[in-house]
Order: C-alpha cells, then structure tokens, then sequence
C-alpha cells in the first residue's frame, strides 16, 4: 500500500476526515515553512478539532429547529436603547462581564 492509501485508511478507521482530507496541504505548508513534526502534528490535530466543534454547532442548531435564524448584526438595537451597541460587539473572547 501506499503511503497515501494507507493514510486514508487509517483516518477512516479512526473517525478523522479533516485529518484525511487536509494532511497533504498541510505537509506542504510544513515542509515550505520548515516546521517540525510536533507543529505539523498539531496543525492536523487543531484543524481536526476545529472541524468537529463547527460540526457539533452545526447540528445542534438543525436539532433546535429554530423557525428562524437570528444573529447580533441583524438585532435591531433601537428598540432597546439601555443595551450598549458597542460592548454586544466585542471580541466573545475577551468577556470582562
């Protein structure tokens, strides 16, 4: 087998698509920027676990079944004038409340 077949293969058998999908790019990527196994590693695993937690709001937001999507940007903050339109829009990140 070769190195590819049996990459696939292996990433089938363990459950991990984006891995499957994106190891070759990211080897490139790794290989031009001379990074070493352990970030290359990790590049793979990040993009994994990325794709996984997306995957997982994706489907609990189709489980919830909400008649219709809504975001902050489309809020229409004149109809309560008390919330502070800039703080609703800072970095989820940087939470000081």
């Amino acid at each position: 087998m070769t190195t590819e077949l049996l990459s696939d293969h292996l990433s089938k058998q363990l459950q991990t698509p984006t891995i499957s999908a994106q190891y070759r790019s990211l080897a490139r990527e790794a290989e031009d920027r001379n990074l070493s196994y352990e970030e290359f590693l990790l590049a793979l695993l990040e993009a994994e676990s990325e794709s996984r937690e997306e995957n997982q709001r994706q489907r609990r937001l189709k489980q919830a079944a909400f008649p219709v999507q809504k975001t902050l940007d489309s809020y229409d903050f004149s109809l309560m004038p008390s919330l502070i339109y800039p703080f609703c829009r800072q970095d989820p990140n940087n939470r000081h409340f």
